[in-house]
């Protein structure tokens, strides 16, 4: 009996699957996901001719970032995203900031300096926006103290 309820358990519920979900979609552990909109501001240093916001559904596993392309323009929930990411990219040595716009209080923005790549992203409600940039801020700063000790000045 009590084996019988634990695969009903399985199966019903919908974040058990979802938890199943991450354990083949991602390498390593999630930690944080949700469907965010992102606006491309900057590409290689120049602003795109058009910028419009696309929705996908985002996974920070360590320090890579993964967008997963909607199935449909009402995409809320992670089954109506693909199972396979559009791209991914390490944000070692990127920054994060809150955008600081008092009519969009979920907006951060996450700049690739190195690259000239500069993204709006929109999480849907402030707390949101600040777990984002909580856990990027953390993603964004790690592996710097990998930095030889020669190659750093305390001036």
């Amino acid at each position: 009996m009590a084996r019988n309820g634990y695969r009903g358990h399985m199966k019903g519920n919908s974040s058990a699957e979802s938890e199943d979900l991450a354990v083949h979609l991602y390498p390593g552990a999630v930690t944080i996901q949700g469907v965010l909109r992102r606006k491309t501001l900057l590409k290689e240093g120049k602003k795109p001719t058009v910028a419009s916001w696309t929705k996908y559904w985002a996974a920070l596993c360590g320090t890579q970032l993964f967008y997963y392309a909607a199935k449909s323009l009402k995409a809320t929930e992670r089954k109506h995203f693909k199972s396979t990411p559009a791209k991914n990219v390490s944000v070692v040595g990127w920054m994060v900031m809150m955008a600081d716009d008092p009519e969009h209080p979920d907006l951060f923005l996450l700049t690739d300096s190195e690259r000239g790549n500069s993204y709006k992203f929109q999480a849907g409600n402030r707390m949101n926006a600040m777990l984002w940039f909580k856990h990027l801020s953390a993603a964004c700063q790690s592996n710097r103290q990998q930095v030889p000790a020669n190659l750093m000045t305390f001036e």
